[in-house]
């Protein structure tokens, strides 16, 4: 089955999945055969032209094909690459077990914190976290536990509290928090602090005083 990492507006279609699927099994189809195996899709021509005439889809002899490249090899891909993969293949495994570097700066300070993911981006990571929030995307069940305390939160707002919190460990081992919080309390859920007590949390992240970056 092919699988859609980073697709864009149109690729995100529940039909445009279903399709591309067929297509990858059903070789040289005309638009009758289409229509009778679709029979239910609402504005199904609409929608293939809309493919087709984004380079998804290739129209030939009336017949029609899958006009994207399966991703063969992982060279030159980054994280926002829009990857198109068969998950039967080899390449799908080790486009899995591929970590990148993520860095989430801020406006209100010079702290930065740097995190590792993968390309499905379900870890339990801040800038997974706002990068599924800003394109809409669904949270995986390790996500959502952030999503129950801060929800559909500004990035900007989130990062200024978060941080200022952090750099307190820039003079202290020890850095007590006296009212609840709900950013401290989700670094705790991060990981990325320890709650000692109520009041009371060390740092769980090497932090360069320096360049004032937080590595998780």
């Amino acid at each position: 089955m092919i699988k859609i990492f980073n697709a864009d507006k149109l690729a995100r279609q529940p039909f445009f999945l279903e399709f591309i699927n067929y297509l990858q099994k059903h070789n040289d189809v005309n638009l009758r055969q289409i229509k009778k195996d679709f029979a239910a899709i609402k504005h199904l021509e609409r929608s293939i032209e809309d493919y087709v005439q984004a380079g998804y889809i290739l129209r030939q002899n009336k017949r029609y094909y899958n006009a994207f490249e399966l991703l063969e090899t992982l060279d030159g891909l980054t994280l926002d690459s829009q990857i198109f993969v068969d998950d039967d293949s080899a390449v799908y495994q080790d486009l899995l077990q591929v970590n990148f570097e993520t860095r989430l700066p801020n406006r209100t300070n010079a702290a930065l914190i740097v995190e590792e993911t993968n390309i499905t981006r379900d870890s339990l990571t801040l800038s997974n976290y706002f990068f599924k929030l800003k394109e809409q995307l669904p949270l995986s069940r390790e996500q959502k536990p952030l999503y129950d305390l801060l929800g559909d939160v500004n990035q900007e707002y989130a990062l200024k509290y978060m941080t200022s919190f952090l750099l307190k460990f820039g003079r202290k081992e020890i850095v007590k928090q006296k009212r609840r919080d709900i950013f401290v309390d989700s670094l705790t859920i991060l990981g990325y602090l320890t709650s000692l007590d109520e009041q009371t949390y060390s740092l769980n992240m090497t932090f360069d005083k320096e360049k004032f970056i937080f590595i998780s």
